[in-house]
């Protein structure tokens, strides 16, 4: 039976937890036909050796997506290459719930663009505790003048909207791409659609420096958005507000808190570097 949908992978030395996704997707219950495409970023682990375990139970193949380093590289090509006009995206280190598929291709029935809900305990541990990102959503994310976007890593789209939107912007650092895309398709008018069933398992990095690393990568990615967007309702701050802000959060270091407090102090200040850091390399003001 023809696929009729595309879940896209993007991927980089993921051999040793992609088998925990590719198992979710073999388990789907009451599914379409559909394929796998794993892009493969440029991988120097067993990634194929690893995929190969499933071919058996799943219609998957590895794409070579290493023209680029990064996610919205890997994406752009897994899509390029997917045989159906309906995508589904996910990460490799994430797990899809049993109802993912068949949530999401019943939902572009209806909808251009859809995301659903992630939860972050099962595969992170205490680490959940560490970032400022809710243990389980319970409907989209929203940013500046109310626009909303999903998770990149669950995300479920026509193809007429990614050909409309021109792609993952391939500039991006690792982090917020997600946003840029969801931005672009807003201005083009497509909203998400939230489906509550397509619930993924998120992984958050368990030791402190993987978690440090990409709360740093998604401050870059705000002061992307930012100099790329400039929205109105925004107000850089002043060289004085700037210091006084960053003054208050090195006051607010939790000296007697626990260790997780700690930790998510670092997360916040990690996030504030990498977004100071990339507005100083644009040349704009930091949000």
């Amino acid at each position: 039976m023809p696929a009729t949908c595309s879940v896209v992978i993007p991927t980089f030395n993921a051999a040793h937890v992609i088998g925990h996704q590719l198992g979710a997707l073999a388990d789907q219950v009451d599914t379409p036909a559909f394929e796998v495409v794993v892009a493969d970023n440029g991988s120097t682990d067993d990634l194929a050796g690893a995929v190969d375990q499933w071919t058996d139970r799943l219609d998957v193949r590895v794409v070579d997506a290493s023209r680029g380093r990064g996610v919205s590289v890997a994406r752009n090509v897994g899509i390029e290459r997917a045989q159906t006009d309906r995508i589904l995206i996910c990460d490799a280190d994430d797990v899809v719930a049993p109802t993912w598929v068949r949530a999401f291709a019943d939902a572009l029935d209806v909808h251009h663009l859809a995301s659903g809900p992630a939860e972050t305990v099962s595969l992170s541990g205490p680490s959940a505790g560490w970032v400022p990102i809710d243990q389980l959503s319970t409907g989209l994310y929203e940013t500046w003048g109310g626009r909303t976007y999903g998770l990149g890593g669950n995300t479920a789209m026509r193809r007429e909207v990614w050909e409309r939107v021109g792609g993952y912007d391939e500039s991006f650092p690792a982090g917020a791409e997600e946003i840029d895309f969801a931005w672009r398709a807003w201005d083009l008018g497509y909203r998400f659609a939230y489906v509550p069933d397509a619930l993924l398992h998120y992984r958050i990095r368990t030791d402190l420096r993987g978690v440090l690393r990409q709360q740093y990568n998604s401050g870059r990615g705000t002061a992307t958005l930012y100099a790329k967007f400039r929205p109105p309702e925004v107000v850089p701050k002043s060289a004085l507000r700037r210091a006084h802000h960053e003054l208050l959060l090195l006051r607010r270091f939790p000296w007697r808190g626990s260790g997780d407090a700690r930790r998510m102090w670092l997360t916040l200040m990690a996030f504030e570097a990498g977004k100071l850091t990339e507005a100083r390399r644009l040349g704009c003001p930091a949000p």
